[in-house]
């Protein structure tokens, strides 16, 4: 039986930004904000990679990085703040209203996931009914599964609302400044295509 391996890599950049805290009005100075590439992986049978696979390996955790950068840089035109930008004043503590913004974007991620991942092991249940002869692979089961998923989902749901009405209320009273990024670390990866 051979060995199977994961090769995993992934690329990160750090943005300098800065921000007018809007509670106590200091200066927050300079903050930086990692932004990660989604880990580009592959398979193989033998412990290290060929140099060709590792050269493509790298260049789709390059790509994968680029794309991340493209996308914040987008949002952030657009008034949309990523969480990597951290919005806790460093003097005082407190939460800025400009960081709602990223919290609203992914509010849905978790949920998705949740109940995508119900309703994948639903089907697989349902399947296993039809095409096996397994007395505990019922309908109910399934139909169990993709409730758990369902409730996952919600709750995951709740719980970022509850996060933002939380912010949403620290953040309601005072100034609403927005942070300065940047980004000329980073432009040779913007103007990558």
């Amino acid at each position: 039986m051979g060995s199977y391996y994961k090769h995993k890599r992934s690329e990160k950049v750090e943005v300098p930004y800065s921000f007018q805290c809007e509670h106590c009005g200091k200066d927050s100075g300079l903050l930086k904000a990692v932004l990660v590439g989604t880990e580009a992986t592959d398979n193989s049978n033998f412990k290290t990679l060929s140099q060709d696979r590792e050269d493509k390996l790298c260049k789709r955790a390059h790509e994968y990085l680029v794309q991340k950068v493209k996308d914040t840089h987008k949002d952030a035109e657009a008034k949309i703040f990523s969480t990597e930008f951290r919005d806790q004043c460093p003097n005082c503590r407190q939460p800025q209203s400009w960081a709602v913004s990223g919290l609203k974007k992914k509010m849905f991620e978790n949920p998705l996931v949740c109940l995508g991942v119900g309703a994948f092991f639903a089907v697989i249940a349902v399947i296993g009914h039809y095409f096996t002869d397994e007395e505990y692979m019922t309908l109910t089961l399934a139909a169990g599964i993709f409730g758990v998923g369902v409730a996952a989902a919600v709750a995951c749901l709740v719980w970022n609302v509850v996060k933002i009405n939380i912010k949403s209320k620290k953040t309601a009273v005072g100034m609403h400044n927005f942070p300065v990024i940047d980004w000329s670390g980073v432009q040779s990866l913007l103007n990558e295509p």
